[in-house]
């Protein structure tokens, strides 16, 4: 995959990785996230989430991860804030704010 151009949340990571990168497919989909296959079948969410949490002295971590999930490139940057790109496409606004605002469902990611 090649250096992309990402869309940001703004707001930080109010929401873990993994539901915000589940919550980005099922929207570019437009289908309901219970209706994707488990997130684990790809990558361990739970490494996935660790990877980009606070570290112990509450200071921020910054990366970026490319992954495969269901067909699709996955790319998760962060530094001051989350930026998520499916298929070289960037998240959209509605969708970073949904996610932020934990109005996603969370299903076995």
């Amino acid at each position: 995959m090649s250096d992309l151009s990402i869309g940001s949340t703004e707001s930080g990571l109010d929401e873990s990785v993994s539901v915000a990168v589940v919550t980005a497919v099922a929207d570019r989909r437009e289908v309901p996230v219970t209706e994707l296959p488990p997130l684990y079948e790809w990558i361990d969410p739970d490494s996935l989430d660790a990877l980009f949490e606070p570290t112990r002295r509450h200071g921020s971590r910054s990366g970026h991860l490319e992954f495969s999930y269901d067909g699709h490139d996955i790319v998760v940057k962060v530094e001051n804030g989350l930026e998520i790109a499916i298929d070289g496409t960037a998240v959209s606004k509605s969708t970073a704010a949904r996610v932020e605002s934990g109005d996603s469902a969370r299903t076995d990611v």
